[in-house]
């Protein structure tokens, strides 16, 4: 296997992604289905450059959807992270040389040691994370130099080094890792410490987020603290309202983390291990031993790789009360068959989930019959709401009309994207951010350059919204065509009031 470098890297706004979105959303809803994408059913490590489905593969875990739209996965007990391609299906390893161990810290990707990885996610900078659990460390491919680092964890298995850095710290078997709604903290689950473990990124101080290590049941409506007791923290994601999510497996119980009251909101299972294939409320279900979640882009269905009955079931939230689904799965253990119905399709001890953010297709890293699965016909992206959809508040400023539109609830801190030419053409970057909570100002300097007429116009709307609106100190200019020039003449004036320059073909 040649060792090509990895190259990561944020998924390009263009102008094609609201049509591509829109052609998606048009289709019809189709009946599901189900298919391999990757493995061939017999355990190996083989394929590389070839079809996925040809590929031999080692008990997948985690599984995503990559910036890109590529497909990853832990190929776990070959100690390697792979890809499939989303244009020809074609698979290779992107992490990992394959031997197990623990090395290669300040090195390629494709040149180190892992341990079983668990479970990965990209950062919204670009960074793969990845837990190993059985090295007891979560670490991270840095997509600017391709290194890889660790980030938390000794490689011991143990419990100590809350409040100094996580690199220093002991974790006991990790499972599932993700980030908070701001992309500023890492949360692990550290399951065997029954322990919510986070990472503040900018300090890289380790704390326990929730959990008191005892395996005792938790109670609905308990506050995230370091004295509940969590039994048996196994996998998290976040909702698309900014809500974290927690499965517990030995708890066999589904969690919301609620990101207003920080509570822990108990939404499914009844705490008994079982199954059943008939639709029931979700707080009168049984669970089996969870292990995966990942939720539907529309933010109505919460997947749960229910490992120990074999099978995908949904938290399904469009119902009256919240309802526990079959989707995938007979509730046998088995391989197959992998085409038809995902309700006659037999898995085997499956650990991962994940989600097309797009599509809404669910992957599902089916451990022991040694395959990657896709369902597809599952919900997809709800129709993103335009502009005009916002309140705005208009203004004058020397005689130049401006606006602020302002998002249906405002993320912390109220960041702020500033539209300095062309308001309301080619929208898709201030839709996607007033939905998760950024307000979106424009002023009319239309003819002036980004000479200093258009500065001055700045200066004044800046000490305007950030006074009446309380937006934040720093904001993020958007230089689309023509507005590439004040956005960067009044960066350079103003480099402390700025935290970021999007250029989109500028001038």
């Amino acid at each position: 296997m040649s060792k090509k470098r990895l190259r990561l890297s944020c998924l390009r706004v263009s102008h094609t992604v609201s049509l591509l979105t829109i052609w998606l959303l048009a289709k019809s809803p189709a009946e599901q289905q189900i298919t391999t994408v990757a493995g061939t059913g017999v355990r190996g490590y083989s394929g590389d450059g070839g079809p996925g489905i040809a590929a031999q593969i080692n008990d997948p875990f985690g599984v995503i959807v990559g910036p890109e739209g590529d497909i990853y996965f832990c190929d776990t007990k070959n100690h390697v992270i792979r890809r499939v391609s989303r244009k020809d299906g074609s698979i290779d390893t992107v992490v990992g040389s394959g031997e197990k161990g623990y090395s290669g810290d300040g090195e390629g990707p494709l040149s180190i040691a892992m341990n079983e990885p668990y479970e990965i996610r990209f950062h919204r900078n670009g960074d793969l994370y990845w837990v190993e659990m059985m090295n007891h460390v979560v670490r991270r491919l840095d997509a600017r130099t391709n290194l890889v680092s660790t980030i938390a964890g000794t490689g011991i298995a143990g419990f100590s080094g809350d409040g100094g850095p996580a690199k220093n710290a002991e974790l006991n078997r990790p499972h599932s890792i993700q980030f908070n709604a701001e992309g500023t903290e890492l949360l692990i689950c550290d399951i065997k410490n029954h322990r919510l473990r986070k990472v503040d990124l900018a300090s890289g101080i380790i704390s326990t987020w929730c959990g008191n290590g005892q395996r005792q049941p938790t109670e609905d409506g308990a506050i995230v603290s370091p004295e509940t007791p969590l039994n048996g923290p196994r996998a998290l994601d976040l909702s698309p309202t900014g809500d974290l999510w927690l499965a517990l497996r030995e708890g066999n119980q589904a969690f919301r983390i609620n990101r207003d009251t920080s509570r822990l909101e108990h939404i499914a299972g009844t705490g008994k291990k079982g199954f059943h294939v008939e639709s029931r409320p979700a707080l009168e279900s049984e669970l089996s031993g969870p292990k995966g979640l990942a939720f539907s882009p529309d933010g109505q269905a919460v997947y749960l790789a229910d490992t120990e009955s074999h099978t995908v079931r949904a938290i399904r939230l469009d119902r009256e009360m919240p309802t526990l689904e079959l989707i995938a799965g007979t509730g046998r253990k088995g391989d197959g068959p992998g085409e038809g119905s995902p309700l006659d399709c037999a898995m085997a001890r499956l650990h991962g989930v994940g989600t097309d953010p797009v599509s809404g297709d669910l992957y599902i890293g089916d451990s022991e019959a040694h395959r990657v699965r896709r369902v597809t016909g599952l919900p997809r992206q709800a129709a993103r709401r335009s502009l005009g959809d916002y309140s705005t508040s208009e203004f004058e400023i020397a005689g130049a009309k401006g606006r602020v539109v302002v998002p249906e609830r405002a993320a912390p801190g109220n960041p702020w994207i500033w539209r300095c030419r062309f308001f309301g053409a080619f929208p898709s970057v201030d839709e996607a951010l007033l939905e998760k909570g950024w307000h979106v100002v424009s002023v009319d300097v239309a003819n002036l350059f980004g000479g200093p007429e258009a500065m001055s116009r700045f200066d004044a709307t800046y000490q305007m919204v950030t006074r009446k609106f309380e937006l934040s100190d720093r904001v993020v200019l958007e230089g689309f065509s023509r507005g590439g020039l004040p956005a960067i003449n009044w960066a350079l004036l103003h480099p402390e009031r700025v935290a970021g320059i999007y250029l989109d073909a500028p001038v």
